[in-house]
């Protein structure tokens, strides 16, 4: 079990989060709406009474929407956030969401062109034809492209023959007009789909900055103090299950009041942050959870082998002491006293047992002169 959060990379955790919305928006956007072609065909072919004069081709238009509109039902969205599944799916839907169109636009072509359609059935055809190039124009914005080529399979055919017939001018003047309109139509709905991304990405991101400053310390960047027991306790519950052992280390910066005290507060600050920037290069994440316990304490949960630990441990403990840290320009030479143990679930029960335990190896440190890894004791629980 890892003991930190996952670091993301915002700039491509947008991306996918786009793209992941798109999809999701897509999907419920129209996995209904291919049954409205079922419908259409089912009203034009009773008016135009096309079961008398071509019933094969009244039940198998029927049979092709009904298909497509279970198919469109069928492509479900993958599930989480997988960036290259979500790519293969709007891939295998820009195939699929055009087909409906295309053949709803065949049928009209067909109606237009054929005299045993009459003047009423025409007219619900390229009612029908209107009322479904609009529902792309705006209830597909979420892919602009692919909602101008619904449109354009629906209204295209359909304005070639209708240019062709002279009698049909104005009917085809006006239908190009619409067009126009569909066109800058589909532009502000997608316009706007983009904003309500925009929007809602923005929110989501403020809302993930503040629960990352909730969970930091604004000085040192690394978590704070209540992420740490929250983490803390949450890896003590998984132990005390069956899970990884883990060990928990507790420092604090000997004799740190001078350092304020002879170089003031601003350096103070800055070899905390140094120290922080130590402790995170010995125990690195995402593995290891680092945080400011308070003042010039800080605390590292490490999970593996506890005798691995302890031997980082003294390792970070004597590079300290010998390599001074640069702050501001100025080298201190400073040293830490470390507390550090394993959870036992037989001794210490929860988080705050170990806890405590450490807390106890670490003052005894201190009691013992300091700059030295004092190890829990079964006294000390």
């Amino acid at each position: 079990m890892a003991l930190t959060d996952p670091a993301i990379d915002s700039g491509q955790g947008a991306r996918d989060w786009r793209r992941q919305q798109v999809v999701a928006d897509t999907y419920q956007r129209s996995k209904l709406a291919g049954f409205l072609y079922l419908f259409g065909w089912t009203v034009v072919a009773l008016i135009g009474h096309v079961q008398e004069f071509e019933p094969m081709a009244a039940i198998g238009i029927g049979l092709a929407f009904l298909g497509l509109g279970v198919l469109r039902l069928r492509m479900r969205p993958p599930a989480g956030s997988d960036a290259a599944a979500n790519r293969r799916w709007l891939r295998h839907y820009a195939w699929v969401l055009p087909l409906a169109p295309a053949l709803w636009s065949t049928v009209q072509v067909w109606i237009l062109l054929d005299p045993r359609f009459d003047g009423s059935t025409r007219l619900v055809a390229l009612i029908a034809t209107i009322g479904y190039a609009t529902v792309f124009a705006n209830l597909y914005s979420t892919l602009r492209t692919l909602a101008a080529i619904g449109v354009g399979l629906l209204f295209l055919p359909m304005l070639a023959v209708l240019w062709s017939d002279p009698v049909h001018r104005a009917l085809a003047i006006a239908m190009s007009f619409y067009l126009l309109y569909l066109a800058g139509a589909l532009l502000r709905s997608h316009a706007e789909y983009r904003r309500r991304l925009d929007l809602d990405l923005a929110l989501r991101e403020q809302r993930d900055l503040f629960q990352q400053l909730s969970r930091t310390d604004p000085l040192t960047s690394v978590h704070n103090r209540r992420h740490f027991t929250a983490k803390l306790d949450e890896a003590a519950q998984f132990a005390a299950a069956g899970g990884p052992v883990f060990s928990l280390l507790i420092l604090d910066i000997d004799h740190f009041k001078r350092v304020n005290d002879q170089h003031g507060h601003a350096i103070g600050d800055a070899c905390l942050v140094a120290v922080a920037d130590r402790l995170q290069r010995a125990f690195p994440p995402p593995a290891n959870l680092l945080a400011r316990l308070g003042g010039e304490e800080f605390g590292v949960l490490i999970p593996g082998d506890p005798r691995v630990a302890s031997a980082v441990a003294e390792t970070f403990r004597y590079d300290l002491a010998r390599h001074p840290l640069e702050c501001e320009g100025r080298r201190l030479e400073i040293t830490a006293s470390i507390g550090i143990g394993a959870f036992d679930p037989a001794k210490h029960r929860d988080g705050d047992g170990l806890y405590r335990a450490v807390d106890l190896a670490l003052y005894a440190a201190k009691s013992q002169g300091r700059n030295r890894v004092q190890p829990t004791r079964t006294a000390d629980v």
